[in-house]
This record gives structure tokens, sequence and C-alpha cells, in this order.
């Protein structure tokens, strides 16, 4: 423990000085000219340490157990389960859930296309289909 603290203080100080020596020296750079990576101080900089693997010691069966249970949930998930209620509430668009924002969403739209000049031809059929859906809900009440 006491070794590898020395070596992360020792190359920590030799980074340190070496920040300090290039910083000293100054060169002049020209700004319309690309900056030559092998001359910048970029360049002479060290890398610290690096982290090391550690040899984990794990059973021989634990990544097959590990397939194996993600394959048994992806195919329960995915192929076996029946449909209930809950995934059928997620086959729902937004308009279907709420009701009159199609309707609010598509005169707000009108009035953008009308005021920049926009063809607004599919937004009225779409508006007196909908208009046609009203009206034949309220005769069924």
């Amino acid at each position: 423990m006491l070794r590898s603290f020395n070596s992360v203080r020792s190359s920590f100080i030799l980074n340190r000085s070496r920040r300090l020596l290039s910083s000293k020296v100054q060169t002049e750079i020209n700004e319309n000219e690309p900056i030559k990576f092998s001359t910048s101080p970029a360049a002479q900089r060290m890398l610290g340490l690096t982290p090391k693997r550690t040899n984990i010691s794990m059973p021989w069966y634990q990544p097959y157990s590990v397939v194996m249970s993600v394959t048994v949930f992806l195919l329960y998930f995915c192929v076996f389960r029946e449909e209930n209620d809950v995934d059928l509430e997620f086959n729902k668009t937004l308009y279907e859930r709420i009701k009159g924002l199609e309707k609010q969403q598509l005169l707000q739209t009108y009035r953008y296309n009308k005021e920049h000049g926009k063809s607004v031809e599919d937004i009225e059929r779409r508006l007196l289909e909908i208009e046609a859906e009203e009206a034949k809900q309220l005769a069924q009440l």
C-alpha cells in the first residue's frame, strides 16, 4: 500500500513539474495556422496510473446462468405471455385518451397555416370528419 502511494505521489510531482516547465516556455502561437500536436504540450503529457484489472473469482457456471435467466425472461414476456387489458391500453393514441384534443390541435394548426399561407385542405377535411363523428355520437344519446 505504501509503495503504491509513493508511486502515485512521485508521478503527481513529476507531472506537476512538467506542467510548470511547459507553462514557463511560452511560444508564440499564430492563430491562423493549425497547431501541430506533436510539438504541443498535450503531446508531452504522460498518462497517470491506469487501473489494474483484478481477477474476480466467480463460479464457472455464472455466465451460463445469467444468459439462461435473461433468455427465459425474454421468452416469457415477448412470446408466451397473453395480452391483458393493460397491454391493450398501450395501443390507444393520445387522441383516444383525451377527448377533444385532436379537434383543438387541428384548429390551431388551421389558424397557423392560414396566417402563413399554407394549404389547409387536409385539415378542413379532418375537421369535417370529426364534426360528423361528434354529431353521430350526439344522435345516439
